[in-house]
């Protein structure tokens, strides 16, 4: 059972686009939740003050989407490190965006029932690669590079704002990031972020090792 890459990107594309919240990077993905979903969001220090442990209660120790009747709550722990926070509020908004069996993926979480198992991967994944474009977009990433940036870990977390998984997930899967219908849309309406970050940590020192690395990341685009 594959994931679907280009459903991923276009969710996640569109999201981007739509959302008048998101001018740059980073940005407030709770802001966002608020004006594109319907989505109640409810932090862990509300559970504690009914007495709850929320953790037992959501079943994760950092959050989690739950539906009921087709109301979504998306409950996290606001006590977590902001990047790890943003992409767990990612992660979930991707499942509600590609409109998954939040039921069924809960079912398995709890009693590990193996005839799920297949299908609780795949929306996993799905959800990291919409969590990955989301604050990530590979148009972006690609058009940087072009512009000499060197694409690392490093360098995502400190532009964009995201935790060391999530710059992961963006860097392994980049090679697999085909041409989208919304590329140039992406490009235009952060015009002003690529153009400032390049210009920011553009160097021609080690001009030979950056040609490489551009290279490469060429040819994997292929």
């Amino acid at each position: 059972m594959n994931s679907d890459y280009r459903k991923a990107n276009k969710l996640s594309d569109e999201v981007l686009l739509c959302a008048e919240s998101i001018k740059s990077f980073p940005f407030s993905i709770e802001e966002v939740i608020k004006e594109c979903t319907d989505i109640e969001l409810v932090q862990y220090s509300e559970l504690r003050k009914l007495g709850g442990n929320a953790e037992m209660i959501v079943g994760s120790k950092d959050g989690a989407l739950h539906e009921n009747n087709g109301r979504y709550i998306l409950f996290y722990n606001e006590a977590m490190p902001k990047s790890r926070s943003l992409f767990t509020l990612g992660h979930e908004l991707g499942h509600y965006q590609f409109g998954h069996d939040i039921k069924t993926l809960d079912e398995y979480k709890r009693n590990h029932d193996e005839r799920f198992k297949e299908l609780y991967d795949k929306c996993e994944k799905e959800a990291n690669l919409f969590s990955a474009q989301l604050y990530t977009p590979y148009q972006v990433i690609k058009e940087l590079a072009k512009r000499g940036c060197k694409i690392t870990t490093e360098f995502l977390q400190e532009h964009f704002g995201v935790s060391n998984q999530c710059a992961k997930v963006r860097i392994s899967n980049l090679c697999y990031q085909k041409n989208g219908e919304y590329d140039d849309l992406i490009l235009a309406k952060f015009k002003q972020f690529i153009d400032t970050t390049a210009k920011r940590t553009s160097s021609f020192s080690d001009e030979f090792e950056r040609e490489y690395e551009m290279q490469r990341l060429r040819e994997s685009w292929n």
